[in-house]
């Protein structure tokens, strides 16, 4: 075999052993990426579940305020009912918002550990 088709075929060779690490190399930062996208769906599945729990429960509490409301005798005891309508309210909103805000801080950490571990894993260089 002549001095260049060896060399050629080292080359050529020593390509495809490159190509195979970047194809591994770019699947394995592919399945991470995946992995990552999982972990931030199912954070904002958790996120999307509980405000829809907090819109149910807010809307049937408005219509329980709406019947106490149909129920009053007088305007003193309408107006006594529609305080503590509101007050109840406005305490459940601020108790919501609160377990959102926590729960969003809570999915953005467990997320971020997920970006971290997906991005080392999946981009650790392979030369």
């Amino acid at each position: 075999m002549s001095t260049k088709t060896t060399e050629a075929k080292e080359v050529f060779e020593k390509s495809q052993e490159f190509a195979t690490s970047q194809i591994a190399s770019s699947e394995k930062a592919f399945e991470s990426m995946i992995e990552y996208n999982a972990a931030m769906f199912k954070g904002m599945e958790a996120i999307g579940k509980k405000m829809y729990d907090n819109y149910v429960s807010n809307v049937a509490s408005a219509f329980d305020g709406m019947k106490a409301l149909n129920k009053t005798n007088d305007v003193a005891d309408f107006y006594k009912v529609a305080m503590t309508n509101a007050a109840s309210s406005t305490e459940r909103v601020m108790d919501q918002t609160k377990a959102v805000a926590e729960m969003s801080g809570k999915v953005m950490k467990e997320t971020g550990e997920a970006g971290r571990l997906a991005f080392s894993k999946g981009f650790a260089i392979n030369f």
